[in-house]
Formats: C-alpha cells, sequence, structure tokens
C-alpha cells in the first residue's frame, strides 16, 4: 500500500539502475516491477531520477507502447506520476511523453483511456504552460480520432485558461497564428464537445483588445468572422454546449479542467454561463477552413525546413513535397516565400539535408513547370555549386535537378542561366553545364535565334579562348557543333573577330 511506497531506499541509485535494467527485460512481471520502482523513486528520491530523467523517460515511454495492457497502463499512470512529483523538471520531456499519452486517449481499453487523460491532465497544471500547449497541438488538434481531439482540446483549454489571453496573443507572431488555425480547426471539428472546446478556447482570445489584430489579417477574418457571427446568431436557438457528464465511460471521473471564468466580457451578445463552459454550441459547416488551413501548413513548414534539427528539416521537405503534390496551388501562390527557404535546405551543411533537398526539387520540377520561373535563377545556382561535390549521393541529386529542368522548364531562360555561369564554373560543374548547354540550344534555337546567339556565343568564346585549365575538347566540341548546326557559316564569322587563339580551336573543331 501507500504506506510502505513512500518509505524511502537505502540504496536509491542502484535501484535505479535495476529498474532501468528491469524495463528492458521481456518479461511482463519484470517490467511492472521496474515501474513500480520508478514511481516509488520519483516520491521518496526525485533528485535521483533527476540525475537520469531523461533515460527514465524514454524507457517508460517504449513502455506504454507495449501491446501488453497491464504494463502499458502502469506505464501511463507512472508518467503522470513523474509530472506530479518533478513538475517544471519535466519540460524537457514533455514532447516526446505527450507524443505516445495522447494517441492513448483513443485506446480499445477503458482503463488506459482514462489513466491517459488523467496523466495528461497532472502535465498540463504542472508543466510549463506553453510546453504543454505546443505539445497536445502538434500531436492532438489534428489526430485522426475523434475521442482523441476530443479530450486534447480538453486538456488544451486548461492550458490557455491558465495562461490568459494576453500571454497568449503576445508571443511571437507564427506561433499565435498556429494557435488560430488550431482553434479554428477545433471550433469547425465533427465532434459536438470538440467543437464547444475550440469555441470556448476562441472566447477566452476574442476578450482581449490584440484579438483585434486578427480579425483583420486576411489568412483568418473570413473564417473567425464566421465563426462569431454563426455563434451570435444561434447562441439562443441551440442547446447549451457542457463538458462530458461524469457517466460517460469514455471520460475519466477526475477531469482536471478549470471552469470558464465569468468575467470575461461578452462577445457578440454572448456570455458564458454561471455554470461554465456553457457556450452556446453548434454545428458548424465542416467545409475546409481555406486560407486558415493554408496558413498552418506554411507556417509548419517554414518551421521544420529551418529547425535545428536536421530531422525536421528532412520532414520539411518531405512535408514540401506532399504540399506540391496535393496543393500545387497553395505552392505556387508563395513561390518566394517557400523556395527562397528550400535555397537554404539545398546549401545546407548536413549531407543527407541537402541530398534530399536535392531530390525533392527534381520531383517538384515536372509539378509546378512554370511556376518556378521566378525563382529558378536563385535555386539553380545552389544546385549548380553541388555538381563538383565529391560525395556520390549529392551529385547524383544535383543531375537529377539539371535532367528535370531541361526536360521541363522553360529552355530559353535556362539557356541563358547556364551560359552566364560557364565562365565561373570548373572541374565536374563546368563539364556538366557544357553539355547541357548544348542540349539546350537544340531545343530553343529555332524560337529565340538572337537570343540564344546573345548568351552562348560568349560562353563559347570563353571555353574555347581558356589556356590555364583547357575544357575537355570533346565537350566543347559538342557545344560548337551544335551552333555551327543552327549558324553555319555566320559562327566562323562571329569567330573571326575573337582572339586567334579562339579562331584556330574552332577550326580544329569543325574541320
Amino acid at each position: 500500500g501507500v504506506a510502505w511506497e513512500a518509505r524511502p531506499f537505502s540504496q536509491p541509485q542502484q535501484v535505479l539502475v535495476i529498474a532501468l535494467r528491469l524495463l528492458s527485460s521481456n518479461n511482463w512481471e519484470q517490467q511492472m516491477k521496474g515501474l513500480f520502482n520508478i514511481r516509488h523513486l520519483a516520491i521518496c528520491h526525485s533528485e535521483i531520477l533527476l540525475s537520469r530523467l531523461h533515460d527514465v523517460s524514454v524507457a517508460i515511454t517504449e513502455e506504454v507502447k507495449k501491446h501488453h495492457s497491464k504494463v502499458s497502463g502502469c506505464a501511463v499512470v507512472t508518467l503522470g506520476e513523474l509530472f506530479k512529483t518533478l513538475r517544471k523538471q519535466m519540460d524537457q520531456e514533455v514532447d516526446t511523453i505527450a507524443s505516445v499519452l495522447i494517441p492513448k486517449l483513443g485506446d480499445s481499453s477503458k482503463l488506459i483511456r482514462e489513466a491517459a487523460d488523467q496523466s495528461l491532465g497532472v502535465m498540463v497544471v504542472n508543466v510549463t504552460p506553453a510546453r504543454a500547449k505546443t505539445a497536445l497541438m502538434a500531436t492532438g488538434v489534428r489526430h485522426c480520432n475523434a475521442l482523441v481531439r476530443k479530450c486534447a482540446a480538453k486538456h488544451l483549454l486548461t492550458v490557455m485558461e491558465h495562461m490568459g489571453a494576453e500571454k497568449l496573443l503576445s508571443g511571437r507572431s507564427d506561433r499565435t497564428q498556429l494557435l488560430l488555425c488550431a482553434l479554428v480547426r477545433l471550433a469547425r471539428d465533427s465532434q459536438q464537445d470538440t467543437r464547444c472546446y475550440g469555441q470556448q478556447m476562441l472566447n477566452i482570445l476574442m476578450s482581449h483588445p490584440k484579438f483585434g489584430n486578427y480579425l483583420r489579417q486576411p489568412a483568418f477574418s473570413h473564417d473567425l468572422e464566421e465563426i462569431m457571427a454563426t455563434m451570435k446568431k444561434r447562441g439562443k436557438e441551440d442547446h447549451k454546449c457542457e463538458p462530458p457528464s461524469a457517466g460517460d465511460p469514455r471520460v475519466s471521473k477526475n477531469s482536471n479542467l478549470k471552469t470558464f471564468q465569468d468575467k470575461l466580457p461578452a462577445i457578440g451578445g454572448l456570455k458564458s454561463g454561471p455554470g461554465g463552459r456553457t457556450l452556446p454550441c453548434q454545428k458548424l459547416p465542416h467545409t475546409s477552413a481555406g486560407t486558415v488551413e493554408d496558413t498552418a501548413q506554411l507556417l509548419e513548414l517554414k518551421g521544420l525546413l529551418t529547425a535545428q534539427e536536421f530531422q525536421s528539416r528532412m520532414k520539411g521537405l518531405v512535408l514540401l513535397l506532399d504540399l506540391c503534390k496535393s496543393n500545387p496551388q497553395l505552392i505556387s501562390s508563395h513561390i518566394f516565400q517557400i523556395f527562397g527557404v528550400l535555397v537554404l535546405t539545398l546549401q545546407d551543411c548536413h549531407k543527407r539535408v541537402s541530398q534530399q533537398a536535392l531530390e525533392v526539387f527534381a520531383v517538384i520540377i515536372p509539378i509546378l513547370r512554370g511556376a518556378l520561373k521566378p525563382v529558378t535563377p536563385r535555386l539553380m545556382t545552389a544546385v549548380l555549386s553541388h555538381l563538383n561535390s565529391k560525395d556520390s549521393g549529392i551529385y547524383a541529386g544535383a543531375v537529377k535537378v539539371l535532367e528535370a529542368s531541361v526536360a521541363h522548364l522553360d529552355t530559353t531562360p535556362l539557356l541563358q542561366l547556364f551560359a552566364n555561369q560557364v565562365p565561373h564554373l570548373s572541374g565536374q560543374a563546368l563539364l556538366d553545364v557544357t553539355k547541357y548547354l548544348s542540349v539546350l540550344v537544340k531545343l530553343s534555337y529555332h524560337r529565340k535565334p538572337q537570343t540564344i546567339q546573345h548568351y552562348t556565343l560568349p560562353a563559347l568564346w570563353h571555353l574555347l579562348g581558356t589556356t590555364a585549365r583547357p575544357v575537355p575538347k570533346p565537350v566543347v566540341s559538342k557545344l560548337a557543333k551544335s551552333l555551327y548546326q543552327k549558324m553555319g557559316s555566320r559562327l566562323k564569322k562571329l569567330a573571326a573577330k575573337q582572339s586567334p587563339h579562339v579562331v584556330k580551336n574552332l577550326q580544329d573543331i569543325l574541320e
């Protein structure tokens, strides 16, 4: 019982080592014993746990994932005990733990659902509120399970009531926008209680003067005004929105939610009822949130692509490719913002990131095609720098981009770009660009002969006149013959105005 659980261990450090070893066992009874020892240490020897808190947290979250319901449920409860005992010292572990606990809100076992709900309730009132808010938004708000979204919204409401509108609206603009996107999504959820929680959270923010700034932003104005108008119109007609009763088998009886403050001013003619959480709730249209959804996706994309962890940047590249496939219009309409960030990943110091960026860009090119025209010069300059890479994967990725560009982009601007780069390139990059320049001459000359001559001939004269590090003859020969095939004797006449070295080298190639 509790009485003997509270007795300190004589050698707590050794108990911790044994507990971690037990958790790694394949025997479920040994795992249960390890979890019990961790709970005991949390109560009596929290300073010992702090010395290896990350290892302990990782070990317990692994137990939460176990198929054995007793082990999983006990691990969920143990995490709640850690939050209760260590409080803000658990801040660094919140994201990882919440990502495992939140899905358990939809578990098939009633006991595990309730335990997860209780542990999350303990978490949100003990850790730093901003940490809890971020974790709930990252995993819970967009979850495919309706019950998970509802419980996550319930706990998010607790956090927001604790933080207050002033603090919520005074942070970084991008984070506030992400919060508003999440709340609009919840206020339009297919589940009634979730909609209720979403509307109540919006009501918290609406009470503050700074909220008006977001009503004037095009990305939010339509959606927020629609929600406010619907709340005002139907507030007196629809039933009141109340949290699920204690008899609901899906919800914990020991809710950690705070009551909604009656002191909040009326919004649009609506007031919170005396019993708290009585904001009129109605079914809003479940169509796409339009610009709000778009803004949320763009903010998420930018956050991932500019994250400090290289794994996050790689996730951002996957998201970018998904968005290009599913919503190319969104990407095209924000081409400068998005691909300005992509340039950074193309030049990333981490080889895995830059290689993936090249591979993703090669796939994106045939999807967006002409929409890339305004950003092509900057992107291609970054790509060309990788043609001299000694890393075979990065080099192969750069070649894929060149091939996709020649096949799917407007060839004339691409030829102009390649020709202008020739004097500044060396090594394998110069060879590859010259090779593709020959291909572009054949593809583009019939449409804009004068333009092609204007940009390509200076590149050819440079290649023919280089003496310090002459370009291999087969490479220059291919470009010269491509131009001669299109221009005929005019090429020789124009070459005659160049240095004797250029004239001689051209004659050697053509003869």
